[in-house]
């Protein structure tokens, strides 16, 4: 773990020729920082990592070509990578272009996320992770903290300069852990099939709206256990979401790699053929929001001393096919979310 924990902004007011204006982040690899460039005149991001050799890790991502090789309207623009001094110490400095949006992780921290939403998020950085893989790059660190949206909500997925080519040694460096399937649990080197599955991860967060994975594991063999059973990621999902992409999610998280998504482009294009009708969104639990284009749709249930009452309203208006009467305690939460998830696709 980088050793800048503790860094004192009094003292650190510059990374090599950039200002420091705010740390804006951290994670097992490093800091992010919030700089001004006084070269560009921009503000850019610079993110601040501790390796063994600094000039070593440089050449490596330079002679690989990585930076260029992943450049993609979906990824992440890495404008350099360098050695240089930080608080004293030699580190890798990590040059990117500064997104004010934010990591899909803050989002989900923040607000509620649709399941149209949560497609069309994993559908674009399978783009860009796609363009990787054709280059023969792995990225291995895939999880909602390495996506961010850009300026015009475009995914973009971050952290490339991390990324190693397939026939590098792995060891070095780990992704994070829950987002690792069982082969690599088992001390296999991570692979393609290993960064569909960190997505799959990462489509399950976010169409469960999870900020985080609980991991309790104790030992390698316990954690084991859990994935060979289907125990880890618990196969528990919020009962909006419609079976149809429940099993996408089922395949890009399958615990045996030849039963997911072979490639990035099989698991984008199973996505884009789901045909969405109306995009709800949770207000709260006795009420849904939804739209379609120019229209909205509302959907809520009340208690009444005859029994629950479910109403379905297109732009205002009652549609009496979604609409209920007298239903009681015991099946008024499974239509409710029956017609959530009927009307979600066509």
């Amino acid at each position: 773990m980088l050793g800048l924990t503790c860094y004192n902004m009094s003292t650190s007011t510059t990374i090599d020729k950039f200002q420091i204006i705010d740390h804006i982040g951290n994670g097992f690899f490093g800091h992010v920082f919030l700089c001004y460039d006084p070269f560009l005149q921009k503000e850019i991001a610079v993110k601040v990592i501790k390796v063994p050799d600094p000039d070593k890790f440089v050449n490596a991502v330079k002679e690989g070509q990585t930076l260029d090789l992943c450049r993609h309207k979906h990824t992440v623009d890495v404008r350099d990578v360098r050695a240089t001094y930080f608080n004293g110490e030699p580190v890798v400095i990590i040059v990117m272009e500064y997104l004010a949006r934010g990591s899909i992780q803050k989002h989900i921290e923040k607000r509620f996320i649709s399941v149209k939403e949560a497609c069309k998020i994993i559908q674009q950085s399978l783009l860009g992770l796609e363009h990787a893989h054709n280059n023969n790059v792995l990225h291995r660190d895939i999880k909602p903290g390495n996506l961010m949206f850009g300026d015009n909500g475009e995914v973009k997925l971050s952290d490339f300069g991390l990324a190693i080519n397939y026939h590098s040694d792995p060891s070095d460096i780990l992704g994070y852990r829950p987002h690792q399937p069982m082969e690599v649990v088992m001390g296999n080197p991570m692979d393609k099939l290993s960064d569909i599955y960190a997505t799959g991860i990462t489509f399950y967060r976010l169409l469960n709206n999870t900020n985080k994975l609980h991991f309790s594991f104790t030992t390698k063999e316990e954690w084991l256990k859990a994935i060979k059973k289907d125990l880890f990621p618990p196969r528990e999902f919020l009962p909006h979401i419609p079976e149809k992409v429940l099993k996408i999610l089922g395949k890009s998280i399958h615990k045996l790699k030849t039963n997911r998504f072979q490639t990035c482009t099989e698991f984008r294009q199973t996505l884009e053929k789901l045909n969405f009708y109306i995009d709800w969104v949770y207000i709260d639990d006795d009420n849904w929001t939804g739209h379609n284009g120019k229209d909205t749709f509302t959907l809520t249930k009340q208690k009444k001393r005859t029994g629950w009452v479910i109403d379905f309203k297109k732009n205002g208006i009652r549609k009496n096919e979604h609409c209920f009467t007298t239903l009681t305690d015991l099946n008024v939460e499974s239509e409710f979310f029956n017609i959530l998830r009927c009307t979600n696709l066509i």
